[in-house]
């Protein structure tokens, strides 16, 4: 089952529209991202499902693969403050086009958000200001 919803994730990662998408950017440490996060499920436990889009302006390398975005599935807590990523595309081409250089499916442990201004603005704008 879990594998399932993985894979329903990583299609959805592929869908490219845009209505929704707000930008967070030129807000991060690393001056050629931009930034943008589309809620996509709020639950009664204050945790939050959270697109999250990585735009670079020049080619960053993994595991000695090129990539240009990466789309990202995040958990937030609302409660804690704790974010977690649950599942991530690397694309060759900017907005999440172009061939999918790396996948990773294998959610990550619960962290805190960083208090830089990105993470923090995204958790104020969805889970309000407290």
């Amino acid at each position: 089952m879990t594998k399932l919803l993985i894979a329903l994730t990583l299609a959805l990662l592929s869908s490219g529209a845009w209505a929704d998408w707000t930008e967070f950017s030129g807000s991060s440490n690393q001056s050629n991202v931009k930034v943008y996060y589309n809620l996509a499920l709020r639950n009664q436990d204050q945790v939050l499902k959270v697109w999250q889009m990585q735009d670079y302006s020049t080619t960053q390398t993994m595991q000695q693969q090129t990539y240009l975005s990466v789309k990202s599935l995040l958990e937030v807590n609302c409660k804690t403050k704790m974010r977690r990523t649950m599942a991530a595309n690397y694309y060759q081409l900017n907005l999440g086009r172009g061939a999918s250089m790396l996948k990773s499916s294998t959610p990550a442990e619960w962290e805190p958000i960083a208090p830089d201004v990105t993470g923090e603005s995204m958790r104020k704008f969805y889970c309000g200001r407290d």
